[in-house]
């Protein structure tokens, strides 16, 4: 019968490391072993996203990159990578203040990860290539939403910033990235949007968002030549979401 105190032993009898061990041992152990398990568990959530943006349409099939942030690090997918079937390996776990061999496999659009994480309190970015919004990104440098779920998840604005030279994402990172600090999304003229969460959750939510509010707008645009200008909604905001306060429901800001 083993006792609390006795020690463990392997099956040929001899005394294990885990029985050995000091208590601080076993508990940084421990520590490694779950940091273990949340990594990989972050590794299968992006796959998961990953994914479900190319199934829904909002990526191509090697297009866009997402990542979370780990304490100083991030993990996010390699670049050229098959979004629609991904895998643990097509990601890889690099610094986001400092070069490492990570940095060398990371997306091409690691510099604006890099540059979110470090202007904004995001804990996760998704960059996605919704076909609507970039079709309204070649007319307009913001995205102002008209109906009330818009405004509800991206008010007041999602802006939209040009880089410098075609190709040359990471040339407005800052830019975008400042944008960030007060939006939930950011449009990259041209090319696609770069949505912040406090999980790959919140922000897949935002990245659809965006691009249901991008069919409102052109629709909008369509249906008053017809019918004029559509009546929108009051600027006064509620108190709470729904309008009666109680039962614990959010306060409106």
């Amino acid at each position: 019968m083993l006792h609390d105190d006795d020690p463990l032993r392997s099956p040929s009898g001899e005394v294990t490391s885990e029985a050995t061990s000091s208590p601080s041992v076993r508990a940084t152990r421990r520590e490694q072993d779950k940091v273990g398990v949340d990594e990989r568990r972050l590794r299968e959530e992006i796959g998961f996203y990953s994914h479900l943006l190319v199934d829904l349409g909002l990526l191509e099939f090697k297009g866009g990159n997402l990542s979370v942030r780990i304490d100083d690090d991030m993990l996010i997918t390699k670049r050229s990578v098959a979004k629609a079937i991904p895998s643990p390996d097509d990601i890889v776990r690099t610094s986001i203040f400092q070069e490492d061999e990570g940095a060398y496999e990371a997306s091409s659009a690691m510099e604006i990860h890099r540059a979110i994480y470090k202007a904004t309190d995001a804990r996760a970015v998704i960059h996605a290539h919704p076909s609507k919004t970039v079709s309204l990104s070649l007319f307009l440098d913001e995205l102002v939403p008209l109906e009330e779920n818009g405004l509800l998840y991206l008010r007041p604005k999602v802006s939209v910033v040009a880089p410098p030279t075609l190709f040359g994402w990471n040339l407005a990172a800052d830019e975008m990235a400042d944008c960030l600090r007060t939006e939930k999304v950011v449009v990259q003229k041209w090319h696609g949007t770069f949505a912040k969460g406090v999980d790959l959750s919140e922000a897949f939510h935002r990245t659809r968002a965006v691009e249901f509010m991008s069919a409102h707008l052109i629709r909008i645009a369509e249906l008053r030549e017809h019918f004029g200008e559509p009546t929108l909604p009051p600027t006064e905001m509620a108190l709470v979401i729904g309008g009666v306060p109680g039962r614990g429901l959010k306060k409106m800001e």
